[in-house]
């Protein structure tokens, strides 16, 4: 006993390793269900082809071209060099914050409201919408005022000029009212008046035409979403600019649009510095004139008034000295002038935010460095202040930077100025003390001198400020954008998106997998026995398999009540249809079993694990079969509480019962027939104590009786551990036979099975498998697990379909 209990967890760890599936099991269940295949691999086809005709397609068109970083280069350094802290935030290139320029919704709104795209016009075709570019049959117009919110509606086609717009919405909420018109009329609606005005495929419109209306700002986010840009590598300063769409035509046009808008957006920046230098020019310019005309009226009015003609001869060389330091006092007056309004400039509020004259640094030395250092600084703010807020870190440090760099000009012009003033002075003295040698000559000539010499002055400013605005005005002209493009948009003829192929083959593999899964899992979590192959590592004797009865199961989920409308007798003679030679092979290995004893066994048991197992059918038939070869056989309906097998046979008069409470004499006159051959001992009225009368000594009597009447003596017994009764009858019978019912018994019972059989608890166990499912075969129809797994003797016989006539007569009477 202890032998045999150490050898029941050895049998638990194989029954385990028989669930791993072999090659030919999977290719079983693949076979076994191949209609549920079919069917999904057409269902999942299906899906894919109406999700491929319901999907537009996505094309792809890219640019590239290449940013001129000089500016910004020069930028940062002069930036870096100003404060130390501030060049963390240009720590990488500069080609990123073009980058993100390019993709800002700002940069895209000015691309929609160029190329109108404001408005949407998406074809209602079956099943499906397909968005239309410059093949609309209409095309919306709204005249007067752009609509503040967006709004939609359905265009539908009344007649062949005439229309109505259904489902009108604005700003997301329904409009009231019905408005209905014709092609070129203006159509009062709650957007505004509308005019739809025919195309050249008017003639094509037959569906209802979805048309949706919103901002530039808000349809450019949209485009931006569909819109990448990048590098074309790491080391590449190359940048690739892509665009998504389902019309490539217009994603060539978007692409092409946005690049000429970035560089007139960089040019007018650039031009910013032009504009502000020019005004400054023009109104020194205004001034001077005012200031120049005066000076001349003065010398026109003195000389007039003096009656001088020339000058004196004898001056000339205390004049020409006076020039020369009037000269040199003039350049530095000019400087000092210069840097005076550069600091008036600065210092005035209303030009706070605008660059300082840039072209006027040369004249005031080293400030005119930091004077490029504060515009380049100014210019990158500007830049960045629209992609980002006040609040940006970054934005405060540039701030930060430009208030310092205000500071540092301010004091460079105050040491400027006074380092100039000091130089004037000396020169003024030195031009003093010429004049004073001319104090002898005529008063008159020295006033007409002084008055020479600021008209000089300001000829010589005013010539300046004319040359500088040219070269300004030229600068201007001259500024480009700072792209250079090197490959138009251009992309493949072939849509991106949906991938035709990839959606197929993943619609395939599930279409293939869902059912594999399924019937994949159905069999791990299954432990029910499914044929002789679950059950082929027990020590327990196999007699046979018999199939299941009637057609294969066609449903997914398996049903385990046994149909008890199908307790009859199936065994014929000259029958060999499948069930039939079933059984045949169950007598024959019982006839070996028994006649390999030599103990007498005439007395067979036949019980079952679970209810609904099949053990009455299997009793009946088996009973039949043995009686087909001339043995005298007796069916004995022990299940005092149920009498299945009396009830099915409908002759439950009286038997069992009555002989073993000796209300009958004789147990013959119980006995009645069923066919030649077999006879039938039904249990009759069903006792209130089945077990106290098995245990009497009449159902050993009753037993002996029939021994000596019958070859074989088949006792129908309830399921065992349900109640006593089988224990109870086990001792008198030479043969048990426990059937098991493929699909309902656990294969972790197997290991209880395999106990009872060592304790010897039951005289000669033995196993059938009853309700095995069949397959169908090249040879004929076999049976055995779904996976096709089930043994080779199993029953393909190579009848082929030559008694699929008596196969049908058997299953009608099934």
């Amino acid at each position: 006993m202890a032998e045999n209990n150490i050898n029941t967890p050895q049998l638990q760890n194989s029954l385990e390793d028989e669930q791993v599936l072999r090659l030919s099991d999977i290719l079983g269940l693949i076979w076994n269900h191949k209609g549920w295949y079919i069917i999904s691999l057409l269902i999942c086809m299906a899906i894919a082809a109406f999700y491929l005709y319901k999907t537009p397609k996505i094309y792809s068109r890219s640019e590239k071209l290449i940013i001129d970083e000089t500016t910004q280069n020069s930028m940062v350094r002069n930036l870096t060099s100003f404060s130390g802290g501030y060049s963390r935030y240009y720590s990488g290139s500069s080609i990123d914050n073009e980058l993100a320029a390019f993709v800002s919704p700002d940069l895209m709104e000015k691309v929609v409201e160029r190329l109108g795209l404001e408005t949407k016009y998406v074809d209602q075709q079956f099943l499906r919408e397909r968005e239309m570019y410059r093949n609309s049959p209409v095309e919306m117009q709204i005249a007067g005022d752009r609509p503040v919110f967006p709004f939609s509606f359905i265009l539908t086609k009344t007649g062949k000029e005439s229309f109505e717009l259904k489902e009108f919405r604005l700003a997301g909420q329904p409009a009231e009212g019905k408005f209905k018109g014709n092609l070129k009329d203006t159509l009062d609606t709650p957007a505004g008046k509308l005019i739809f005005a025919p195309t050249k495929q008017i003639d094509s419109w037959k569906n209802d035409i979805s048309i949706s209306w919103l901002p530039a700002r808000s349809r450019g986010k949209g485009y931006c979403g569909r819109l990448s840009a990048g590098l074309s590598n790491k080391q590449s300063s190359v940048v690739v600019l892509t665009m998504q769409d389902v019309y490539p035509s217009r994603a060539e046009v978007v692409l092409s649009t946005l690049l000429d808008i970035y560089n007139e957006d960089w040019v007018e920046m650039k031009n910013t510095s032009a504009r502000n230098t020019s005004v400054f020019i023009n109104e020194r310019l205004s001034y001077i004139e005012r200031e120049l005309g005066g000076i001349e009226s003065n010398i026109k009015d003195y000389k007039q008034s003096h009656q001088i003609t020339d000058v004196a001869s004898n001056a000339n060389m205390m004049l020409q000295q006076s020039t020369n330091y009037a000269q040199q006092a003039f350049e530095i007056e000019k400087r000092i002038e210069v840097a005076r309004y550069i600091r008036q400039w600065i210092n005035d509020p209303a030009h706070s935010e605008d660059l300082i004259p840039a072209n006027m640094a040369a004249d005031v030395g080293n400030v005119g460095s930091q004077i490029a250092e504060y515009n380049a600084a100014l210019l990158e703010r500007n830049r960045l202040l629209p992609m980002s807020s006040e609040s940006n870190p970054m934005i405060k440090n540039i701030n930060s930077n430009l208030d310092a760099i205000k500071v540092a000009i301010n004091r460079s012009i105050d040491n400027l100025i006074a380092t100039l003033d000091i130089q004037r002075q000396k020169i003024v003295g030195q031009e003093n003390r010429v004049l004073s040698r001319l104090s002898s000559t005529s008063g008159q000539q020295l006033e007409i001198a002084s008055m020479d010499r600021q008209q000089k002055v300001k000829e010589q400013l005013y010539i300046f400020l004319l040359q500088k605005r040219e070269e300004n005005e030229l600068q201007s002209l001259l500024t480009v954008g700072n792209t250079r493009l090197i490959q138009k948009p251009s992309g493949s003829g072939a849509p991106i998106s949906p991938n035709r192929m990839m959606i197929l083959l993943v619609a395939a593999l599930l279409g293939l997998g869902l059912p594999f899964a399924y019937f994949y899992l159905r069999n791990v979590l299954d432990n029910t026995v499914k044929g002789r192959s679950d059950v082929s590592r027990l020590s327990v004797p196999f007699l046979a398999e018999i199939p299941q009865l009637g057609k294969k199961r066609r449903h997914l989920v398996r049903e385990n009540r046994f149909d008890q409308s199908n307790t009859r007798i199936l065994v014929e003679s000259g029958k060999r249809d499948m069930i039939n030679e079933a059984f045949r092979v169950l007598r024959t290995n019982l006839d070996l079993m028994i006649h390999t004893s030599t103990e007498t066994s005439k007395v067979i048991m036949v019980t079952s694990f679970n209810p609904n197992a099949g053990k009455t059918f299997t009793i009946l038939n088996l009973a039949a079969s043995m009686a087909l070869k001339g043995s005298k056989v007796i069916i004995v309906d022990t299940d005092l509480r149920k009498a299945t097998l009396s009830k099915a046979l409908q002759k439950n008069t009286t038997g069992v019962a009555a002989f073993l409470s000796g209300k009958s004499g004789h147990i013959r006159e119980h006995v009645s027939n069923i066919s030649e051959n077999l006879d039938l001992l039904s249990v009759g009225s069903i006792p209130p104590n089945p077990a106290e009368l098995l245990v009497s000594d009449r159902f050993r009597e009753m037993i002996e009786h029939l021994k000596e009447d019958y070859d074989y003596v088949f006792l129908d017994c309830p399921p065992v551990d349900v109640v006593a009764d089988t224990s109870i009858i086990a001792p008198k019978a030479d043969i048990t036979i426990f059937i098991i019912r493929a699909g309902l018994f656990d294969k972790r019972a197997l290991a209880y099975v395999e106990q009872l059989y060592a304790d010897k608890k039951y005289n000669r166990m033995a196993l059938i498998v009853n309700g095995v499912e069949t397959y169908k075969s090249k040879s004929g129809y076999g049976y055995g697990y779904g996976y096709g797994y089930g043994y080779g003797y199993g029953y393909g016989y190579g009848y082929g379909y030559g008694n699929e006539s008596d196969g049908k007569k058997a299953k009608a009477k099934a």
